[in-house]
């Protein structure tokens, strides 16, 4: 009996193993705690595990959601996409975590052990933090200029000397840009302030998106790359009927002289935060005069092209650090394009550089153009005042308190002192000072109806005021008076009185009142 239950004890320890190693050849396709490269041993020890229920659908991986469509999806897909990621190539899978090969049981365990052993949990790795693939991004060359002024003239003649680089297509509100284009030799010449040429080079003709462009614009599907320079007036109108063809793949740059027009936009036009743009802010050092009344030439004194990558905020489709990530792509590229321009002499710098070099112009614009328009006079006619000069430092104590509260710049203590040491306010009278009997020529875009940028310089400090909780009285003064001014101004025009021929305020008064002939200073013709 002894032999014989020794008998019965190994068969039953043969059978044990026998239905052991049939489950561990047993492949479970549900199991989602085992990776790929796991044993066939562990998926079935894992499957086994107490309360774990099988997934429907069986096993698959989820890959993370990056841009999906922003508008509806026509023709072939663009930039190497799939119909799963029409803007971008699909991403690699996403890692999935594995768990560490178990101990398979002895040969002399017993059944029992067994069992024992597949009901407990392995334990498993702590898993690591998994950095999202960001997907590459198939960039465009081709780069659209909006505007026809003499900034935006030049940056189309740098880019046409750029070697491999598409032609660059301008984008004008006024036919005469079309037909000077042929009269003018199809070339944008550029003069020293010595009148001698520095260089020529041919340009496509602009394409007219004007009011009376009844012929639907359909080329191309979307506009990738947009350097916008042209009057305020004309940026919002503008970009609104090219909405269809901007989305977050989009690039713009505003080269404009004030700030706070990117706020505006995403205001009223590129509400929603999933397809607005990716945009640059730029600011210009470069001089321009002009040379005769050619259209397609100019006098250039040079200088730099400040440029600052604005960070994509997050949305509902992506997190901040993926969505600053891909916007990032888009916003290098275009300044790797503008520095690939030797006469542009394009440097990418921080906000707060930025910011050091923009905001003088912007306090001296503020003060001394809007002055200017209120009363429509010269610049010396300020400085002789001393009315008007009590007014000029009343208003300069409240922007400067300001600018001094500014988060950016208190960051940053170099750069704050430079705007509150007691040389910057003599500073600013001097350049005052030095502008002569030279009138602004915010007076000639009132004289001709058009606002000025007023809202971009007083309305960004005002603007700006307000999220600080700060006094901002003396600017919305002035900004109200100089819209009241071009209202008026355009109420003359409306009545066919182009030039005012009526008494307005004074005499001098270069706006509207006593002036009975054309201006050879103000009455020049204003680029669009």
């Amino acid at each position: 009996m002894a032999v014989t239950g020794g008998r019965i004890s190994s068969r039953r320890n043969n059978r044990a193993k026998t239905k052991l190693y049939k489950v561990a050849t047993t492949w479970n396709p549900d199991n989602i705690f085992v990776g790929r490269g796991a044993t066939k041993h562990l998926s079935a020890v894992a499957t086994n595990a107490a309360g774990l229920q099988p997934r429907n659908g069986g096993f698959h991986l989820d890959p993370p959601i990056y841009y999906p469509p922003t508008l509806p999806i026509q023709g072939t897909f663009r930039e190497n996409g799939s119909p799963s990621y029409p803007f971008y190539r699909p991403p690699p899978p996403t890692l999935v975590r594995r768990i560490p090969t178990g101990q398979h049981a002895p040969a002399f365990a017993s059944e029992s052990a067994a069992v024992a052993e597949a009901e407990v949990e392995p334990e498993v790795d702590p898993e690591p933090e998994v950095t999202e693939p960001v997907p590459t991004v198939k960039l465009s060359n081709k780069i659209h200029i909006l505007g026809f002024d003499p900034e935006a003239r030049f940056i189309a003649h740098a880019l046409a000397g750029v070697p491999n680089l598409p032609p660059v297509q301008m984008l004008t509100h006024h036919v005469v840009s079309l037909k000077k284009w042929g009269e003018e030799g199809r070339a944008i010449t550029v003069y020293d302030l010595e009148k001698n040429t520095i260089s020529s080079r041919s340009v496509p003709c602009p394409e007219y998106i004007g009011r009376q462009h009844r012929r639907r614009w359909i080329h191309p599907s979307i506009l990738d790359n947009i350097i916008v320079s042209t009057t305020s007036g004309a940026v919002l109108p503008s970009l609104a009927a090219l909405r269809q063809k901007i989305d977050r793949r989009t690039t713009i740059c505003l080269l404009q002289p004030g700030l706070g027009l990117m706020e505006l936009l995403n205001e009223k036009i590129f509400d929603d935060p999933a397809t607005r743009p990716n945009y640059v802010i730029c600011h210009s050092s470069h001089k321009y005069t002009r040379h005769s009344s050619f259209k397609y030439s100019l006098r250039h004194l040079p200088g730099k092209l400040l440029l600052h990558a604005v960070p994509r905020g997050g949305d509902a489709d992506l997190d901040q650090k993926m969505s600053e990530a891909l916007g990032s792509q888009h916003t290098q590229h275009i300044m790797k394009l503008l520095s690939a321009a030797d006469d542009l002499s394009a440097v990418s710098l921080p906000w707060h550089v930025l910011l050091r070099q923009k905001l003088p112009d912007m306090i001296f614009g503020s003060l001394a153009d809007t002055i200017s328009v209120i009363l429509g006079c010269r610049y010396d006619q300020i400085r002789s005042s001393r009315y008007t000069m009590e007014f000029w430092y009343g208003l300069l104590h409240e922007t400067m308190h300001i600018v001094a509260s500014l988060p950016e710049l208190r960051e940053h203590p170099d750069m704050l002192d430079f705007f509150t040491r007691e040389s910057f306010p003599k500073k600013l009278k001097r350049k005052l000072e030095r502008q002569g009997s030279e009138y602004s020529k915010w007076i000639s875009m009132v004289r001709k109806g058009q606002m000025p940028p007023i809202q971009f310089f007083n309305g960004y400090f005002i603007r700006r005021a307000q999220e600080l909780g700060l006094d901002h009285s003396q600017n919305t003064l002035v900004l109200n008076l100089a819209k009241a001014r071009h209202a008026g101004r355009l109420r003359e025009l409306q009545m066919g009185l182009p030039l005012g021929l009526q008494p307005y305020m004074m005499d001098s008064d270069k706006i509207g009142g006593g002036q009975d002939e054309l201006d050879p200073l103000l009455d020049v013709e204003i680029d669009p």
